[in-house]
């Protein structure tokens, strides 16, 4: 899925409707390298990672801040280098390190 920020508009427009100016190409790429990023990572979510995340869901929903969630969100990211640790294609294949 390929997405460029030009089609995008400003939540801070004062003219809603008016599309933001062009990016450069460098930010255009780091925003496209964010985005396979994010999907690859949505790719190889586990149970586990899914759990926490739900818990992570609920308490923001619930009413909770950044500051009070700060130990379930350190817990995901145990959990996704664990589980990426021990997937089978983990790697130098996929470049990761050993």
């Amino acid at each position: 899925m390929e997405r460029t920020m030009t089609a995008y508009h400003s939540l801070n427009s004062p003219y809603p409707g008016t599309p933001d100016p062009p990016l450069d190409p460098a930010t255009e790429e780091r925003i496209a390298a964010t985005d396979r990023l994010g999907d690859e990572l949505l790719e190889s979510k586990t149970a586990r990672q899914d759990e926490v995340t739900r818990e992570i869901y609920e308490q923001l929903r619930a009413g909770s801040q950044v500051d009070d969630i700060k130990h379930l969100i350190a817990r995901l990211s145990r959990a996704g280098t664990e589980d990426a640790a021990n997937r089978p294609d983990a790697g130098r294949a996929r470049g990761g390190r050993l």
